[in-house]
């Protein structure tokens, strides 16, 4: 009689431990509600960050396209102050968009298309001297995009009258219009191909990346990817590259202010302040017009990890504060009055340890990129 009580016991035991094992906060449930969560995330990146971020700088570009056409139709100081505004717009757009060097914009080479600097001006003018020059090559990487069209609309003179007589009275202005022309196309044809596989009428890239069997957070995965372009991007592109490459930091303790940004055109802050600003959006799930949307933040917070979302929050909007307390142009402030520009350095590294190592730690991302400086 004592046994079969004690076997009753047992069983409702065992019956009480595995219902609550079923129920648990820690068992399978947790996990389905945690990858729906992801998928939501994802969803809003894909939909509201990514593809917006790409469908603008597209339009951005398109205008771009249009006016230096008018301008080299028709140099004059109208023109030329048109494609200069729309240069600034344009880059001001790729900020928004330089962060997901992955799928589309990583088989486009969009960010090496667009992006290398600081350009070299010695071999654009050789490239204009001779004629002969094809823009879609690793050797002229340096002499197109986005800076290449600083120097030719900014660069090649001290005020608006030479820059303009550098397409009409110069005995290369022939070369130098199509030179203008051809990197402006090379621009256009990557940021249409790069949103058309993107988007959902193209290559639709964007079903991909919101894919189910993508949904992990292994290293091919579509979070895997986004975390590692981002920071990838944030460490040696914004940190590095906008500041401290130029501030000196990265450049064995010698200031190079001509390594800036937009050296000729004299908004390297901006666009570095606008850049953070991307990253920040990112963060937090933001849209290109402030809505707000599942995040990174909300994602470590389901993993009761909202301690460090708000740490990340704090020294992002330090970070940001510091790069606004700049001045153009940057390569000035650094000649002048480096230490702000040290100080911004010194803010944005300390995000690095918390997105790179807890964040991605704490979100089951392994960081594949190599490091370049140990941090």
């Amino acid at each position: 009689m004592m046994f079969k009580k004690s076997l009753i016991t047992l069983t409702v035991l065992l019956l009480i431990i595995i219902s609550y094992a079923c129920s648990s906060d820690d068992g399978v449930t947790n996990t389905d509600e945690n990858e729906f969560e992801r998928a939501e995330m994802l969803a809003n990146f894909g939909n509201n960050v990514i593809l917006p971020s790409y469908d603008r700088l597209k339009s951005k570009v398109g205008n771009l396209n249009t006016s230096i056409n008018e301008f080299t139709a028709n140099p004059n100081e109208s023109t030329l102050a048109a494609a200069q505004d729309d240069l600034k717009e344009a880059r001001l757009a790729w900020q928004s968009a330089n962060m997901f060097q992955f799928g589309p914009a990583e088989s486009n080479l969009l960010r090496a298309i667009f992006n290398t600097f600081p350009t070299d001006a010695a071999k654009i003018e050789s490239n204009v001297e001779s004629g002969d020059f094809n823009l879609n090559t690793i050797g002229n990487r340096d002499a197109a995009g986005f800076p290449a069209l600083g120097y030719l609309l900014h660069g090649v003179g001290d005020n608006p009258a030479e820059v303009i007589a550098a397409y009409t009275d110069n005995l290369n202005a022939e070369n130098r219009i199509l030179y203008l022309q051809e990197n402006i196309t090379l621009i256009q044809t990557s940021a249409d191909a790069t949103y058309e596989e993107w988007s959902p009428e193209g290559g639709n890239f964007v079903a991909n990346f919101l894919s189910e069997q993508n949904s992990g957070v292994d290293v091919g995965s579509s979070l895997g990817q986004l975390i590692n372009a981002f920071i990838l991007h944030y460490e040696r592109f914004i940190r590095d590259g906008k500041i401290g490459i130029p501030a000196g930091v990265r450049s064995a303790n010698v200031p190079r202010p001509t390594t800036t940004e937009a050296f000729y055109a004299g908004y390297s802050s901006e666009l570095a302040v606008e850049n953070m600003n991307a990253v920040s959006r990112l963060f937090f799930g933001n849209s290109l017009n402030g809505e707000q949307g599942i995040g990174l933040d909300d994602n470590l917070i389901a993993l009761e990890a909202g301690g460090l979302a708000d740490n990340i929050g704090i020294e992002l909007n330090e970070a940001i504060a510091s790069l606004q307390a700049l001045n153009d142009p940057l390569a000035d402030q650094i000649e002048t009055n480096n230490e702000p520009v040290l100080n911004a350095f010194t803010e944005m590294q300390d995000l690095i340890v918390l997105l790179k190592a807890d964040m991605a730690s704490r979100l089951g991302i392994s960081i594949t990129f190599q490091d370049n400086d140990g941090d």
